[in-house]
C-alpha cells in the first residue's frame, strides 16, 4: 500500500487523540447460507453447482437482522437490536453481545455456543489487519479498506473503516483500526454486515449495559478451541457446522 497514504489515515485519526465523540451505528447483517453451504470442503463439484443452482436465488430476498453499537469514550455495547413490537425483548433471537471498556481495555462478552452461555472477560483481543489502497463509500462515508485472517474459522475478513469517526471499533468485537468500522465482510460474501444508520453525539452517550451478565465463565482460547472442534467434527460427518453455531 502506498506509504502516503498510511501516513494520511495514521495522522488524521491520532491527531485527535483522546477526542471520541459519543454515537450509535446501526448495522444489518445478512448470512448468505447458499455460499456458506456450497463451501463445505465434503461436497462435489456437482453437489456445490446443484446447490447454487437449486437455492441460489433464495439468499437475495434475505431481509437480515438489525444489530448496534453503541460507544462513548469509555466503551461500547454491540448487540441484536431489540424491535419495538417486541417490547424490549428478542425472542429466540441472537444473545451474543460484545461490551469492551477502553479504560480497563477488557471485554465482558456474552457467547452462546452450542445452547450454552459463556461470558468472557479479558483483554481486548488484538486483530492483525493489513490496510490496503482502496477505498468505497459506506453509509455516506469515505471508507478505507483492511484485511485479517480468522484463525477460527480459516477465512479472510474485509473491512471497510472510516477515519472521520473518531473511535475505534465496529461491529462484531472488532476494532483496532485508526477509525470505525462500517462494513465487514466474512470469506468472499458468507456474511455481510454494512451500517445503515450513523448518529454521533457530542455529549457522553449513556451505554445500555445489562443489569447482569449471563454466562459460565470461559477465555476466548477456550471458547475458540471449542468451536473448532465442532467445527471439526461437522465436516467429518459431512454435516454444515454453522447450522448449530454462530458464524
Amino acid at each position: 500500500m502506498n506509504q502516503k497514504i498510511i501516513l494520511f489515515v495514521l495522522l488524521s485519526f491520532f491527531v485527535s487523540k483522546g477526542y471520541c465523540q459519543g454515537g450509535s451505528v446501526t448495522y444489518n447483517k445478512k448470512y448468505y447460507w447458499v455460499n456458506v453451504t456450497s463451501k463445505m470442503p465434503y461436497l462435489s463439484t456437482e453437489e456445490k453447482d446443484r446447490i447454487q443452482l437449486t437455492w441460489g436465488s433464495d439468499d437475495q430476498d434475505n431481509q437480515g437482522t438489525d444489530y448496534l453499537l453503541t460507544f462513548n469514550p469509555t466503551g461500547s455495547v454491540y448487540k441484536i437490536k431489540e424491535k419495538e413490537d417486541n417490547y424490549g425483548y428478542s425472542w429466540g433471537e441472537d444473545e451474543d453481545m460484545f461490551v469492551r471498556n477502553y479504560e480497563t481495555r477488557t471485554t465482558s462478552d456474552q457467547r452462546e455456543l452450542l445452547g450454552k452461555l459463556y461470558l468472557i472477560q479479558e483483554e481486548i483481543p488484538r486483530v492483525k489487519w493489513k490496510i490496503l489502497n482502496e477505498l468505497k463509500e459506506v453509509a455516506g462515508y469515505v471508507c478505507m479498506k483492511a484485511e485479517t485472517r480468522d484463525t477460527v474459522y480459516d477465512i479472510v475478513i474485509t473491512a471497510w473503516f472510516t477515519d472521520k469517526i473518531k473511535f475505534s471499533g465496529g461491529p462484531e468485537g472488532f476494532g483496532g483500526l485508526p477509525g470505525t468500522i462500517l462494513e465487514l465482510n466474512y470469506n468472499n460474501d458468507d456474511i455481510h454486515i454494512v451500517a445503515t444508520k450513523v448518529e454521533l453525539k457530542e455529549e457522553n452517550l449513556p451505554l445500555p449495559m445489562p443489569k447482569k451478565f449471563k454466562g459460565k465463565n470461559i477465555s476466548y482460547q477456550e471458547y475458540n478451541s471449542k468451536k473448532k472442534k465442532h467445527i471439526a467434527l461437522s465436516i467429518a460427518g459431512r454435516r454444515n457446522p454453522f447450522w448449530d453455531i454462530r458464524y
